[in-house]
């Protein structure tokens, strides 16, 4: 019930704040409509206008929740305090900027313009560069550690998955969705190879396929099948996500190895 907890929470960081990224960059690149008969705009405009904020706001709190239920991990990158890391301080920063920027959406509206949407989709993709970095860092704990390469690799991975969850949320075809099963492809590989033997056995790798499969199929369905598909195979690599951690900490010097998590 932990990792499903966790990975839930995790899908929720993914939509919330890589929708911050995508949906604006996406409405810039819309054609601007004039206000009807005095309302609020472009349809796109009016609903991203009032669910930006709230998105921004529920990924903080399902980014604060994951720190609290892992605070361990938290605790030994160090996430905690914030301005102990290099991307805690970045969070410190970013998220405030975020949230302000959001507001700022709400209460300017279609008066934001074409620019004003691109800068709010800028400090959306910092936004997500930060916690794609906290992300893998949280995910490490006090398990075994990648080499550096190989962790900027990983939070590339974890980043692309951000952009394509945010189109969930964007208005068309899903443009990131294949780029983040080839990711999540990737991304087993390139875990330290004790974590990755684990996760083998547990039989990960067929969660891998099958969210994948759904994320690189998402932009050539018919379009009523997108949204669910991408969603499922969002949903899916949250739970890799999540079980990567979970064992990861599992891993950690000092703990008993026969606790290492199943998923279940």
């Amino acid at each position: 019930m932990t990792m499903l907890a966790d990975a839930l929470l995790l899908f929720v960081l993914l939509v919330a704040w890589g929708a911050q990224a995508t949906v604006p960059w996406r409405l810039a690149g819309s054609p601007a409509l004039p206000p009807a008969d005095g309302g609020g705009g472009s349809p796109r405009r009016r609903v991203w206008r009032f669910a930006g904020l709230p998105l921004a706001l529920a990924g903080m709190v399902a980014a604060y929740a994951l720190a609290n239920r892992n605070p361990d991990a938290a605790v030994a990158v160090p996430l905690v305090p914030l301005t102990a890391s290099y991307p805690g301080a970045a969070l410190a920063v970013l998220v405030p900027a975020l949230v302000a920027v959001a507001l700022l959406g709400a209460l300017a509206g279609d008066r934001l313009g074409a620019a004003g949407e691109r800068l709010a989709a800028a400090v959306g993709l910092a936004a997500c560069a930060a916690t794609a970095w906290a992300g893998e860092l949280l995910r490490t704990g006090e398990g075994p550690d990648a080499s550096a390469p190989r962790l900027a690799l990983l939070v590339g991975c974890r980043l692309v998955l951000m952009l394509a969850a945010g189109e969930l949320l964007a208005p068309g075809r899903p443009r990131w969705a294949a780029a983040g099963g080839i990711a999540l492809l990737a991304y087993l590989p390139l875990l330290p190879a004790e974590l990755r033997g684990v996760l083998w056995s547990q039989g990960m790798p067929l969660t891998v396929l099958a969210a994948a499969l759904l994320l690189l199929l998402a932009r050539w369905l018919p379009g009523p099948l997108r949204p669910p598909a991408l969603a499922a195979g969002l949903l899916l690599a949250a739970v890799v996500l999540t079980q990567a951690g979970h064992v990861s900490q599992a891993l950690a010097p000092g703990v008993d190895f026969q606790e290492l998590p199943v998923l279940r």
